[in-house]
This record gives C-alpha cells, structure tokens and sequence, in this order.
C-alpha cells in the first residue's frame, strides 16, 4: 500500500492528514497558523506535523495545498493573500530539504478539485466545477476528467469575475469582483456597515461591540428572520447566483460543487441562489447542471493535497 500525507496551509489553520493511496484517512492533526509573517516558526510546524503523521508509516509523498498563486511545476507560492512570508518562496524546496521525501504544490482550491474528482461528488463526473465559498472565492475546473490550468496555472479564478464595474475595491486591487460583493469579508462588512447607519438587528443583543460580529453569528440570526441578516446573505447568495450562470454560460459543466465555509450561511437562501442562477442562465445547459454542496468537509483540501502528492509521485499531473 502507498501512503502520503497532505497538508492543507491556511491563513488561521494548518491541517496534515495521512491517507492511503486512494484516499482514506488514516490520521490527522490541526494547529492554528498564528502571524503568518513568521515563516520559520509555520515551516517548522510543517515539517512537524508532516513527521507525526508519518510515524511508522512508508510515506511516499507530501502533497501541500495553499491559497494564492502557485508555480505548482517548481513547488514555488508567488503570493498568498492570507500568509504574508509566502512571496516568490520555494516551498516544495524548502519542505524537501527538511524530511527529504518528494513534496509537491498546487492552489488549495485546485487541491479540494482533486478531492472532489477521486472521492466526492464529482467521482464519476468529467466535467464539473468546485467552487469554495469562504473569506474569498475560488474554483477549480475539471475539463474531460483533468484540471483546466491555463498559461499560469490560474485558470479558475472565478472570483475575480467583474459584476459590478462601480462596486467596492476588491483585494486582488480591481472593483466589483464577486469575492468583494459575495464573500465572508463582504458578508460582515455589510453587515456592520448596516449597524452604523442604525438599522436595528437582533444580533446587537449577544455582542458588546460591533468587532464581534462574524457570519456564523449573522447566519444565527438569519435564520430568526432577523431583517439585516437575512438581507446581507440574500445579497451574497444573489450575487454568487451571477457568478453561477456565467460560468454554466461558458462551460456547460455536468455539475457545480459548492464548498467552504460559507456554504452553511448561505443554506438557507440556496434556493434563492440557484433560482438566480436559473433566471441568467441559459435555458438547456442550466437544466442539465446539477448544484450541489461538497460532501467532503474540513479535510477536503488535505485528502486532495495527498491525493494528488500520490499521482505526483507517478508522473501524473491531475
């Protein structure tokens, strides 16, 4: 049996998981990132929790799915928005040089896909996007049974599709991006805008200032009818809805995976979402579109990382 290990390397978390070669867990252990200016000290967690995982155990490869824009050829993180150290950095070098076992690199987003491929719902699916709702928005999508990369390994990044030229700044520098009009930033800065221009919300009784404030507690509250939280994940879900149809428009995917950790907000405006989809969409390939949540959960990005650190290993680039 072959093993690996996957690492999912977050803004606030890092999460190792050891897995056989078709993706079953067989342990995993979580720790916060912390400042994500102190390289040294997270490239030192790394490599710890990479040799608690590994134990006994023939591992293989280390697979490490991280957010931002990846050389995934050469294992080098360009930029990362939420892990400040990673800039022009060799990563899959760095990781090597310690435990001397084969690492490979890709976007995290593009991890989950793989996991999404070879063991959630789209297993059996050839074309299909996996869309992360979360503190951004990203998407991985799979063309005839492989990653679609394009000429930067960018390809996917569905977030940054412009809805509204006059909307707010977004954090890749552009205005109206989906993730400036749509994600869990956009979410809680509606939000308390909304409660500085004095529109009352039952969630001002469980806070004693606004700095409380997150979308698990707004989709709480969303979910008592409370008015301004239930407006700010309608607005969310609409605009999602936007960003689905033109991506049905384009592609024709056979499904949309939806995950991250945003999904359970907007649960309860999803219909509301999809039913905006539909209204953008064109009429046949929307209806042979399947939208549907991941079922894969918080490990997803790290089976991914592991699985594809496997293929890797063969020569096989998904």
């Amino acid at each position: 049996m072959i093993y690996g290990i996957g690492i999912d390397l977050g803004g606030t978390k890092i999460l190792g998981v050891l897995t056989d070669e078709n993706g079953k867990v067989l342990k995993s252990i979580k720790e916060e990132t912390g400042n994500t200016n102190e390289g040294e000290r997270i490239i030192s967690n790394i490599i710890s929790i990479i040799e608690k995982l590994k134990d006994s155990f023939e591992v293989k490869s280390v697979g490490i799915g991280c957010a931002g824009f990846i050389d995934y050829i050469n294992g080098v993180v360009h930029e990362s928005p939420n892990i400040k150290f990673l800039k022009n950095f060799p990563l899959g070098k760095t990781i090597y040089e310690k435990i001397k076992i084969p690492v490979f690199v890709d976007n995290d987003v593009k991890a989950g896909g793989v996991a999404e491929m070879y063991l959630g719902s789209g297993k059996n699916h050839k074309n299909f996007v996996y869309i992360t709702l979360g503190t951004g928005i990203g998407g991985c999508i799979v063309y005839n049974g492989k990653i679609l990369r394009g000429a930067n390994n960018m390809a996917g990044e569905i977030g940054h599709i412009t809805i509204d030229e006059f909307g707010p700044l977004c954090g890749c520098g552009k205005r109206g991006c989906v993730e400036a009009l749509a994600s869990g930033i956009f979410i809680k800065n509606y939000f308390i805008h909304g409660v500085k221009r004095g529109i009352k919300t039952s969630v001002m009784e469980e806070v004693k200032d606004i700095s409380e404030i997150d979308v698990p507690l707004i989709t709480k509250h969303a979910r008592k009818k409370d008015f301004l939280s239930l407006e700010v994940l309608r607005i969310s879900a609409k605009n999602v809805g936007l960003m689905l149809s033109i991506i049905i428009n384009i592609l024709n995917p056979e499904k949309i995976i939806i995950g991250g950790g945003l999904v359970k907000a907007l649960d309860i405006v999803f219909e509301e979402m999809v039913e905006t989809t539909r209204l953008h969409s064109l009429k046949i390939p929307f209806e042979s579109v399947k939208i549907e949540k991941s079922s894969m959960g918080e490990t997803g990005v790290a089976v991914g990382a592991s699985i594809m650190g496997i293929l890797r290993s063969k020569g096989v680039i998904p």
